[in-house]
């Protein structure tokens, strides 16, 4: 008998479970012999097991049930759902189980992958063909970059600003590199693999040395939803200041900005409001809402400053930069809203570059696009060498 491989089963699990009878020992089986959620082809089934009055996948997937319930298995205590998902997806999630009154937000007990992020931990699902890319691994043989740390007072956001700063590992004393300001950088480092990004793509030359500012936000959602005054501190302060003590181009095309969500937003803002000095901009899930008839949107109040901006731009888009990276994921709800500002953001730059990932709103998604973006803002000197 040729044993069922845990990684990838060939029919319906359940379907075989109810066909061989629902017994406590079958149920054992199953989840010995499967990891969780079951990945069959293109279908995805979460699973829980245990007493509950009810059970629901906790996701943010676009077009789908929120929470997705799940049915039991009659006369037992196994809980399921399925879904479709295409090749190469992934979806963070957790379970809610409820008692009584009571709902528990779980991690799924039968799936020990999760991933922690700014606000909680999630577990993961991997739908067949997803892996992580080697390039945001650490290698034990590339030389690493260095990270210091930068603080200096910021007239412009009346406040101590925090800079975390990366200088390749190749850095020479003769160098004039360019310059990358990422939003988020404090979170783009430890929860996107940043720094191991930089140090892969630029040990293989499938990137240019750079130098990288990670900014670290104060009030994020103010500073970060199109204000002016984070835009001067950008323009006016941080780049002059590196470009006085670092060896940098100190020109438009040697200048980007980077940011996701709200800090995708605060990059394109600033080089709004500054048309020529910044050479290119990478923009991930950028958190755009707008209004096309009135005033009245879907998000808070914070998102009010945002509105007006994409409003303006969509109203009288001007040329800014040189060059922008576009990605997002399909399955979040900004996913549509990011697609029909592609032509708003082509007539903003000379070259528009647009990915989509097969996940959410999410900092591995973000992650798992990083060298597609940084290839060609910053190509390097060979092909590419990572699969």
């Amino acid at each position: 008998m040729t044993a069922t491989s845990p990684n990838a089963p060939r029919r319906r699990a359940l379907t075989k479970l109810r066909a061989d009878g629902v017994r406590v020992a079958a149920i054992d089986q199953l989840l010995a012999e499967n990891r969780v959620p079951l990945i069959e082809g293109v279908a995805c089934t979460f699973l829980f097991r245990g007493r509950a009055d009810g059970v629901a996948v906790e996701h943010a997937i676009s077009g789908l049930p929120a929470p997705l319930p799940l049915k039991r298995l009659r006369r037992s205590d196994l809980w399921y759902a399925s879904i479709e998902l295409p090749p190469g997806s992934r979806v963070e999630y957790r379970l809610l189980v409820r008692h009584g009154d009571r709902v528990d937000n779980i991690l799924d007990p039968l799936n020990p992958e999760s991933v922690t992020g700014p606000a909680s931990t999630m577990s993961v699902l991997r739908a067949e063909g997803y892996t992580t890319p080697s390039w945001a691994l650490p290698d034990p043989a590339v030389v690493t970059g260095e990270l210091t740390e930068l603080r200096f007072h910021s007239k412009a956001l009346r406040r101590e600003a925090h800079v975390t700063l990366y200088s390749p590992a190749r850095m020479r004393r003769e160098d004039r590199l360019p310059l990358l300001v990422v939003h988020d950088g404090g979170d783009y480092l430890k929860h996107a693999s940043f720094g191991t990004v930089l140090d892969n793509l630029m040990d293989q030359r499938t990137m240019s040395g750079c130098v990288v500012a990670f900014t670290h936000p104060g009030e994020r959602l103010r500073e970060y939803g199109a204000s002016a005054a984070h835009s001067r501190f950008l323009t006016a302060e941080l780049v002059p200041l590196l470009e006085e003590r670092l060896p940098l181009r100190a020109e438009p095309a040697g200048r980007v900005l980077a940011g996701a969500s709200f800090g995708a937003i605060a990059a394109l803002s600033a080089a709004w409001r500054a048309p020529g000095f910044y050479g290119g901009l990478l923009l991930q899930s950028a958190s755009f809402l707008y209004t096309v008839v009135g005033r009245e949107h879907q998000g808070g109040p914070a998102f009010d400053p945002v509105v007006r901006f994409v409003n303006a731009i969509r109203a009288q888009p001007q040329l800014t930069v040189e060059q922008i990276f576009l990605s997002y994921g399909a399955f979040e709800p900004s996913a549509q809203r990011n697609l029909a500002m592609v032509d708003v953001l082509r007539r903003m730059a000379s070259e528009v570059k647009v990915v989509e990932s097969l996940d959410g709103h999410t900092w591995t998604g973000w992650r798992d696009h990083l060298r597609d973006g940084l290839s060609w803002l910053f190509p390097g000197e060979k092909r590419l060498l990572y699969p």
